[in-house]
């Protein structure tokens, strides 16, 4: 008698726990979380003959400012054409969430400057991308993504590429 009662508390304590869970109502992309990325880009797949490989670091922070639909901040470094061409970045844009699947879609405003071995520029490259966030946990994800950048300057500094990065989700 005594291991049947210990097994039905157990049993209740476990689908209340479960219950709990299951009634949560915290969504991953929710309105009032931050976002954290840290990303590695590399593999530029360019439509030009100006670059051969492009690798960089790049950084991200957001603020959920609705469910779904976040703001984002960007920093990052990338280097080009075995480091005779560095550039760094910074911009600003948004992020979309397709409910809770973590399939995303985004916009960013960069600005870019650029130093090569005999002139530097200043640029605006806009950036459409889109990805997804494989949650390892309930807020760490590995986020592939794929990206297009477009140059205002010189056409031949637009193109595709892919980037995946380690992400945070979090409430303050």
């Amino acid at each position: 008698m005594k291991k049947v009662l210990m097994s039905m508390v157990a049993l209740v304590m476990a689908m209340s726990a479960n219950a709990q869970y299951l009634n949560d109502s915290n969504t991953p992309f929710e309105e009032g979380k931050m976002y954290v990325n840290a990303a590695y880009s590399g593999t530029t797949l360019t439509y030009s003959k100006s670059t051969d490989l492009k690798l960089g670091i790049n950084a991200k922070a957001g603020y959920f400012i609705i469910d779904n639909l976040m703001g984002v901040a960007v920093a990052g470094i990338n280097t080009m054409n075995k480091g005779d061409h560095l550039t760094a970045e910074l911009g600003a844009g948004a992020r979309w969430y397709f409910d809770t699947v973590g399939i995303y879609a985004g916009a960013i405003a960069k600005y870019v400057h650029t130093k090569e071995i005999d002139h530097r520029f200043d640029d605006f490259r806009p950036e459409i991308h889109a990805g997804y966030a494989f949650f390892l946990n309930r807020n760490i994800t590995l986020e592939p993504e794929a990206y297009y950048e477009h140059s205002f300057k010189d056409s031949d500094y637009s193109g595709f590429g892919i980037r995946i990065g380690l992400s945070i989700y979090f409430n303050l």
